[in-house]
């Protein structure tokens, strides 16, 4: 009876690696190509199995990617908990805001086309999203609401209020960025424009002048956004 169950658990270790090595190669594939490009039969020549064998383990292409999607989100939360904490909450907001963008144009073959709404990307549940802006608002709440108790902002402010209108703005900003209008360097400065703005109206003196003078220098920085015709924009949309 133990070896049976031994043999059953040696089954499913070696099945969920199996699973894993599949993944990680759908993964390099897309991140090399794109999704669009990506292909069943590429995948099956990369691992070494049938597209039949692959069909079985996962449904297709949009189940390979909406995994990785959702590895993704799951990836970029770890990295940001292992972030390490600045010793200035505020600056801890900022920092939160910024690593996020850093990190989600590493894997910006499989979260682009989600969250600019390609007709082939995989159908995502929208809660994952949204999953992903309340852990963000979550990181974001916590370090605002030290720097209430630190004193470190001087108006009175309500912390989950800010965050939420934090997190609003930085997933406008994804969307803009996974939709083209944003290149990536210009991606991550207005992240930081956004936090810097939002933030400044609780700002001391002294703060509130630091965060005028950042903020002109990435002012200066932005790319302008480029101008859309109407049918273009009916047609995103």
């Amino acid at each position: 009876m133990t070896e049976t169950v031994t043999n059953m658990d040696q089954r499913a270790v070696n099945m969920e690696a199996r699973r894993q090595r599949i993944l990680d190669s759908a993964e390099r594939l897309i991140m090399r190509e794109s999704l669009s490009a990506f292909t069943m039969r590429a995948l099956a020549e990369d691992v070494g199995l049938s597209v039949k064998t692959l069909y079985n383990l996962y449904g297709g292409k949009e189940a390979i990617a909406a995994v990785l999607e959702d590895r993704a989100f799951s990836t970029i939360e770890s990295e940001l908990i292992a972030m390490p904490e600045d010793p200035d909450p505020v600056r801890q907001v900022l920092k939160i805001m910024r690593v996020a963008a850093e990190k989600g144009i590493k894997r910006k073959a499989i979260i682009h086309p989600i969250w600019r709404g390609d007709q082939d990307s995989p159908n995502v549940p929208v809660s994952r999203t949204l999953a992903f802006m309340e852990f963000g608002a979550g990181l974001a709440e916590t370090a605002l609401a030290n720097a209430l108790d630190q004193g470190a902002l001087k108006a009175r402010f309500d912390p989950h209020i800010l965050a939420s209108q934090l997190t609003v703005g930085w997933f406008g900003t994804a969307i803009l960025w996974a939709r083209g209008a944003l290149g990536d360097s210009d991606f991550v400065i207005r992240v930081q424009h956004i936090g810097l703005c939002t933030l400044l109206p609780y700002a001391d003196q002294e703060l509130g002048e630091d965060f005028r003078t950042e903020i002109a220098s990435l002012e200066s920085q932005m790319a302008p956004l480029p101008k859309e015709t109407g049918a273009k924009r009916t047609a995103s949309v």
